[in-house]
């Protein structure tokens, strides 16, 4: 070897770790901007919840939580991945690229507004008349979400963290001002539909103002752009339309098990539980997906033994967070409902313990998919989500039938457990292996859990888990 090689060689190795210290400074800022803003987002939806619902029965909550699904449902069998391919295409930080893209996700926003038109005498008949109006009218507002900026699309893919994060916050906070406006004056379910709609126009307005950076937008079909996005996004498509069927059918399944008189009452309290015991899983899944993805994707062109060792770095902060998160969840989840809300909502309490504890699996998975879909596996997302769906559909009549609604809610928590499995499982395919790291990570949750349930006891509470007799109870 010459020493001029010797010298190119140590050069290029010298720019590899000055970009990967650019890259992980960016992350790491971003990390500090999720939390603060996030987690005001997070907070202000908990004020939200708490303040809302001083004015609405358990049951308005149960009408939105099931149009929600719909639409979600909706959303996710037509979604094909537009933000990722722009993360992970060579070709994301072109015009025309990006325009594509964007003409897609209008025709898409209105083609669901559409299809909430045509379901919407359905979905009535089979569940309830009110949602005859109700969905068509909170499903607008995919019409107008499909027109928001396409400097989105590129924020997303320079870990443009900061103004996605004032994004998100200045939607929460025009929902919250709308719904609580309206219903000051007329304690309707259209406070709760009129606030969606009206937070999602803010969020397209402001979207347009978030950077001076990015493409215009234009109204652009090239058949080239056409044909990576769509053969991309055809295994997030199968993988996310799967994701729905699992992880949004409790709540098309319930109101129809639950006794009538009292479904969409239980619905809506559950709603709340879910809601609450989530907050851990979604700030870590948005880490996941505006810096961790986005992160990761930077060095999946990397040798396996260096991609992995960047991956696991990741992990290791991201799991330690999310066991603490959980553990206070855990432990103080059934205190705060009791202290925050009215009586009807309250037997959310015990819910939370259980939806929290079913998380830890869900937050290992979440953290290794993005590594997975950076290496264009995305087959693998699809494959998890199959036998999650299975999984829930089986669990859930069979947890409710033996064990009433603590058992349903058991089964909604452990049915995902699939979906980790063949993650770890196509970790060990791609050469990333997180075996080892997940045993360790999983007795720290336990170890954190144990001393917050001890210190729990040491204060005189209870369990935080539901007793025996509600366990029986049908």
């Amino acid at each position: 070897m010459t020493i001029d090689t010797e010298i190119d060689e140590i050069t290029t190795a010298d720019r590899d770790e000055s970009r990967f210290r650019a890259l992980e400074s960016r992350a790491l800022k971003g990390t500090y901007i999720i939390v603060l803003f996030y987690g005001a987002a997070l907070s202000l939806r908990l004020v939200s919840s708490v303040v809302l619902t001083k004015f609405f029965a358990p049951d308005m909550f149960g009408f939105m939580a099931l149009v929600t699904t719909i639409i979600v449902g909706l959303n996710l069998f037509s979604h094909i991945g537009l933000e990722d391919s722009i993360i992970q295409n060579p070709r994301g930080d072109d015009e025309v690229f990006i325009n594509t893209a964007w003409t897609i996700q209008v025709m898409r926003g209105i083609g669901l507004w559409l299809l909430t038109i045509l379901l919407a005498w359905p979905v009535a008949r089979f569940y309830e008349p009110r949602l005859l109006w109700l969905l068509p009218v909170v499903g607008f507002g995919n019409a107008i979400a499909g027109f928001s900026s396409p400097k989105l699309l590129t924020l997303s893919r320079h870990l443009g963290v900061g103004r996605l994060s004032i994004l998100e916050l200045v939607a929460q906070v025009t929902l919250f001002a709308t719904s609580l406006i309206w219903a000051y004056f007329q304690r309707t379910i259209w406070a709760l539909a009129v606030g969606r709609l009206v937070s999602e126009l803010a969020r397209v307005i402001v979207s347009y103002y978030l950077t001076k950076e990015g493409v215009r937008p234009r109204f652009v079909m090239e058949r080239a752009a056409v044909h990576s996005l769509i053969n991309f996004g055809r295994w997030i498509l199968i993988g996310t339309a799967l994701t729905f069927l699992a992880s949004q059918s409790d709540r098309l399944i319930l109101p129809k098990i639950l006794p009538h008189a009292t479904a969409f009452q239980i619905l809506g309290v559950y709603g709340i539980a879910f809601s609450l015991s989530d907050l851990p899983r979604q700030i870590i899944q948005m880490f996941s997906s505006k810096v961790g993805f986005p992160f990761i994707a930077k060095f999946a062109h990397q040798p396996r033994p260096e991609f992995r060792k960047v991956l696991l770095k990741y992990r290791a902060m991201v799991l330690a967070v999310g066991a603490i998160l959980l553990t206070c969840t855990i432990c103080l989840g059934d205190i705060f409902v009791h202290h925050a809300y009215k009586a009807p909502y309250q037997a959310a309490a015990w819910m939370i313990a259980i939806f929290a504890i079913g998380l830890w699996h869900t937050l290992l998975y979440n953290t290794i998919t993005p590594a997975i879909m950076s290496l264009q596996k995305a087959h693998y997302n699809a494959l998890a989500n199959l036998f999650y769906c299975i999984a829930l559909f089986v669990l859930l009549p069979v947890g409710f039938h033996f064990f009433g609604i603590v058992g349903a809610v058991a089964a909604v928590a452990i049915a995902d457990l699939p979906v980790y499995l063949v993650n770890i499982w196509a970790s060990q395919k791609q050469g990333l292996g997180m075996l080892t790291q997940d045993a360790m990570m999983t007795l720290f949750f336990l170890v954190t859990l144990a001393a917050g349930l001890g210190v729990r006891h040491f204060f005189g509470l209870d369990s935080p888990f539901p007793s025996l007799a509600l366990l029986y109870q049908r």
